[in-house]
Order: C-alpha cells, then structure tokens, then sequence
C-alpha cells in the first residue's frame, strides 16, 4: 500500500492539496483535491502533516524576514511488510523550499519542519481511547 500527498502553500498561506492512486495503473499523476471526502483517511493523515509543517514554515519565515516564498511538501505512506510480522507503516516526507533564502537558512527551515505538531505526534507515538457514550447527538 502506498498513499502520496502533496501541499504547496505560498506566503500568503494559499494552499493547493493534490494526491493519486498508486494502485491504479491508469492513473497519469496528481489530481487535485478541491473536498475533504476526496481524500481517503490515511490522505488526511498525511495531508495534516503537509498543511501543519507549511503553516510553521511560513510563519516562521514571516515572523524573521526570511525571503521564503513557498513550501512543497511531498508525504507518502508505505506499508513495509515484514514476514510473520505485523505490517510496519513509514511516511517519508520530501520539502521543497522556494525563495531567495541562504543554505543557513534552508538547514534552519529544515530543523523547524521537524518541529511541527502533528510530526512530533505522529513520530512520539499516540493511544487512542474511544468510549460509546449513551444517549443521542452531543453532550451540552
């Protein structure tokens, strides 16, 4: 199983998500997602990792007169399969960084990425405890 996202976002924290098929043969390449039910719930998953670290990029670039004009973020999840084993899940990421910047500035921007929320839950690990409430519709 492979699934890819990508998020372009410029400056002005305009944002393009696009991802594809890997499993479909007859797919050519990126289509662009225009409703959150295009995406499947690992997309959303990988997306949120794309969307929070260019959101940080940007902010930051904002905030410290760094001449960063754009993020691309290229995520893809792999499912590893490991004999006998439970399947093991890997996201790489890949970070295009546009502007007029340094390589000082790049290494930093890099360092920041990792600095994303949904990285450091994603990479720290996460339980998840789901109870069934009684009753209908929210609580007041």
């Amino acid at each position: 199983m492979s699934e890819h996202v990508v998020v372009r976002q410029n400056r002005r924290f305009e944002t393009e998500f696009r991802t594809w098929d890997t499993e479909d043969p007859e797919s050519d390449g990126k289509e662009a997602v225009f409703h959150i039910h295009e995406l499947t719930p690992h997309s959303l998953v990988l997306a949120s990792l794309a969307a929070c670290t260019a959101v940080l990029l940007n902010s930051y670039a904002q905030n410290h007169g760094v001449e960063l004009q754009e993020v691309t973020s290229h995520v893809r999840l792999e499912r590893i399969s490991q004999h006998g084993q439970r399947d093991k899940e890997l996201i790489e990421e890949e970070l295009t960084l546009s502007g007029e910047l340094t390589d000082d500035e790049r290494q930093k921007l890099f360092a920041i990425s990792k600095q994303c929320s949904i990285h450091k839950l994603l990479e720290a690990g996460i339980t998840v405890h789901s109870q069934l409430i009684e009753g209908e519709g929210e609580k007041s």
